[in-house]
Parts: C-alpha cells; sequence; structure tokens
C-alpha cells in the first residue's frame, strides 16, 4: 500500500471514530448536524449530486482502466511472455544474443520443478530459442525478414494462448519441418496453409543454417509489429538449425498472480545454486504495458484532482452560505453559552456527512451504471500498436476502486467544511444586529 494511501486511510479512520465519537457522546449535535441537511433542501442536493456525478465519474472511468490494465497484462503475459522470465546474466549486456543462451536447460528445468517452493505456484515452464533470418517463397518469388521463437509445442498453447489462429493449425501436433507465421509475415510472403518455405539463418557458431519448413498455420496476436515478423517454430527444429542445444531464455506461467513473492523466491534458488542466471518479470520486459500504464494513470490521477477541487468548492461554497443566512441562529447560540468549538463541530458534523451520503451515493449509482454497461461492453478501436479492437466492460471488484470512491468524497467533504466551520466559531455576537 502507497504511503499516500495510507494516509488518506488513517485520516478517513479519524473522521469516522470523530463521528462516532460524536454519536456516542454528543448525540444531540449528530442529530441537530444531520437535520440542518434538510433545511435548504435544494442546496443540500445540489451539492450532494455534484458530489455522486463526480464521485461516479471517478467510479466508471476508475473501472474502466482497471479492466484495460487487466485484458492489456493478460495479452501481455500470454503472449509469449508469461509471469517470469530467466536468462542469461550478459543477456541484457550484448546484442549477440546467441552467445549469451542458457546452455543446460533440461537440468534447469528439472530443478526448478523439484522445488517444493517453486513448484506449487507454476502452471507452465517452457524454454524458448530466439533467431531472426530470412525466409522465402520462391513460387511467389517474395523474401522477408523474420524474428522467430523456438518454442516447446504444448506449452506453447497456454504461452501464446492470446495468438488467434485464423488459418490451419497450431504447433500441437506437428512434424519438426512445421511453422507457423503471424499474419503480416504469412500475407507479405502470400503464404498459405502447406505451402513450402525456405529459411536461412546465421547460427550460433557463425555459419549458415537453412531449411525448407512447411506452413502449418497463420496466427494473429493483435499486436501489429509483432504480426508482420514473427514465426513460430518447434523448439527441437530450431535448435538444430541453430546448432546449440540452449535456449534464450526460460518462461513461466503461473497458476495465480502472486509474481512479485515467486520472483523473490526464484532469485533465492538461483542465488543458493550459484547459478549465472537473473530473473525479470513481465512487467519489466514489457516497456510497451509500462507506457501505457503511466499514461492511463496521469489521466486518472488529474479526473480524480479535478473531481476534488469541484467538491471543495461546491461544498465550500455551500457551507458559507449556510453560514451567512445562519449568523443570527449561531450568534444567538453563542449567546447562552455555547462555546466556538461546539460550534465548529456542528459545521464540521454537516460536511462530514454531506460526504459520506455523496460516497454512498457514488457507489450505489456507480454500480448501478456499471451494471448497465456491463451487459453489452464498449466497442473499443485497437489499442496504438495493435490491428485488433476489443470489448471493453467496468470492472468493479477492485478494492482499491470502491475504496478511493468511498474515500475522496468523504476526505474532500471534510476538508471543505474545515474553513466554513471555522469561520462560524469566530463570529461575534454583536454581528447578529446585522441580520435584523
Amino acid at each position: 500500500m502507497s504511503g499516500q494511501r495510507v494516509l488518506a486511510t488513517v485520516l478517513v479512520v479519524v473522521i469516522l471514530l470523530f463521528v462516532v465519537w460524536c454519536a456516542r457522546y454528543r448525540s444531540q449535535d449528530v442529530k441537530f448536524a444531520f437535520l440542518n441537511l434538510f433545511r435548504h433542501r435544494r442546496r443540500s442536493f445540489s451539492t450532494i449530486a455534484a458530489i455522486v456525478l463526480g464521485g461516479v465519474s471517478i467510479f466508471l472511468y476508475g473501472g474502466f482502466i482497471d479492466y484495460s490494465f487487466w485484458i492489456l497484462k493478460e495479452q501481455t503475459i500470454r503472449t509469449n511472455i508469461g509471469h517470469v522470465q530467466i536468462f542469461n546474466q550478459n543477456y541484457f549486456e550484448t546484442t549477440n544474443k546467441s552467445k549469451s543462451q542458457i546452455d543446460d536447460y533440461s537440468g534447469l528445468k528439472k530443478a526448478i520443478l523439484s522445488d517444493p517452493a517453486l513448484a506449487g505456484s507454476i502452471s507452465t515452464i517452457s524454454g524458448q530459442l530466439e533467431f531472426t533470418g530470412v525466409i522465402s517463397k520462391y513460387e511467389s518469388d517474395t523474401s522477408s525478414y523474420f524474428s522467430a521463437l523456438g518454442v516447446e509445442p504444448l506449452p506453447a498453447l497456454k504461452l501464446g494462448s492470446f495468438d488467434k489462429i485464423i488459418s490451419g493449425s497450431d504447433l500441437s501436433r506437428v512434424k519438426t519441418n512445421e511453422i507457423t507465421l503471424g499474419s503480416g509475415l504469412a500475407k507479405a510472403l502470400d503464404a498459405h496453409y502447406g505451402d513450402w518455405l525456405d529459411v536461412l539463418v546465421v547460427n550460433t557458431h557463425g555459419g549458415q543454417g537453412a531449411l525448407s519448413l512447411k506452413l502449418r498455420g497463420v496466427f494473429k496476436s493483435g499486436i501489429k509489429d509483432y504480426d508482420d515478423v514473427a514465426m513460430k517454430i518447434p523448439l527441437e527444429t530450431a535448435q538444430r538449425m541453430m546448432g546449440t542445444d540452449g535456449v534464450s531464455k526460460v518462461l513461466i506461467l503461473l497458476k495465480e498472480d502472486n509474481t512479485a513473492i515467486f520472483s523473490d523466491r526464484l532469485r533465492q534458488f538461483i542465488a543458493n545454486h550459484h547459478l549465472p542466471l537473473i530473473v525479470k518479470d513481465w512487467r519489466e520486459v514489457s516497456l510497451f504495458y509500462q507506457q501505457v500504464e503511466g499514461l492511463l494513470s496521469g489521466v486518472y490521477f488529474f479526473i480524480k484532482l479535478i473531481v476534488s477541487l469541484i467538491v471543495i468548492f461546491m461544498i465550500g461554497n455551500s457551507m458559507t452560505m449556510n453560514v451567512i443566512e445562519r449568523t443570527r441562529e449561531i450568534t444567538t447560540l453563542r449567546a447562552i453559552g455555547l462555546k466556538p468549538m461546539h460550534v465548529t463541530r456542528l459545521f464540521l458534523l454537516e460536511g462530514i456527512f454531506v460526504g459520506m451520503i455523496g460516497a454512498t451515493g457514488s457507489l450505489v449509482v456507480g454500480y448501478a451504471i456499471a451494471s448497465v454497461i456491463n451487459l453489452y461492453g464498449i466497442a473499443m478501436p485497437p489499442s496504438p500498436g495493435q490491428s485488433v479492437g476489443y470489448t471493453a466492460f467496468i470492472k468493479t471488484n477492485s478494492f482499491e476502486l470502491n475504496w478511493i470512491t468511498l474515500v475522496l468524497p468523504i476526505l474532500t467533504a471534510t476538508v471543505a467544511a474545515i474553513l466554513p466551520a471555522l469561520r462560524a466559531s469566530r463570529l461575534n455576537i454583536t454581528d447578529a444586529f446585522k441580520f435584523s
């Protein structure tokens, strides 16, 4: 939990304890402050309505952002990235990835799956071999650059589950000389199911590797840049062509999203076995996700700031008008012995009640609108860099979303009530004569 959230939570708890204390020991003050909301119904309604409108905006946009983050996260993880990746310690320090491979992949996989602290969390573990080259279809005189992944066919079904097969089939039941291509690359080659393609690479020893491979299927991930160059090939075939028995990285898909805990355990495992490996989680290796998250989080913060300012000004204005209109009442109460702190408490309770009603209304109305929206969803255009749109929904089961929808109106209403409450407590008794 971030420091700001902890501070806000503490402040709200203090406010609620203050209300509980007043209800226990100053019940007449609580009753009087609550009934005062109905003295100017129109003004109270417009203030609460503004709070609810702002709260609902935060709730709906926050739910939309949460769903967008969730779908982007799942797409990122299940587009051949996984929750956690293991690399050779020199992988990110050299441009020649073939010189920074994990050599004993089978031994590493067996050791990880034998460790009880790690094995129980793993859904799928798979090695991948990255390489590039030129692929050609001589029948149509076409060639193109490709970026290939040597994958284990069965684990690839989970790690590439967002890759949609648009023709042919995946690699789960293929011979070693069959491949799948991204839709953009297949289109550039004018290649179709069953076509034979010639692949030329520079292997790990600096020599040439070449094979004729049969096109098993064409897939689309929705990420255009990836689909334009992607090729998947069985790991054994890729290793034979590249002249190596190693892998570029090991991908791990978890049963539950406990990435941080699992990553720490895996790093400890690597340290205990003195392995020349490093661990990265999916967020660290996905620059695109980080950029999108930063952009949308900034927009969400700006919306919360605007709503907070509107609520503060609305409540501050409403309570200032109350102070002006009730000057005679306030000074009369002061004249019969009411202390300034008592007056401050009355007006502060009014502001808190307005915030509590607004927060509750925001959550109720927000859930009602979100339920209607979620019946059909929101058709969204493709995200930047993607070629396929998606249907968005409002994600309402986020604790943080419900928390901010409740806390923000209460905090801002209390802050807005402080100045008018202090102003009311400082009125002079002689001011009553100005309002005859």
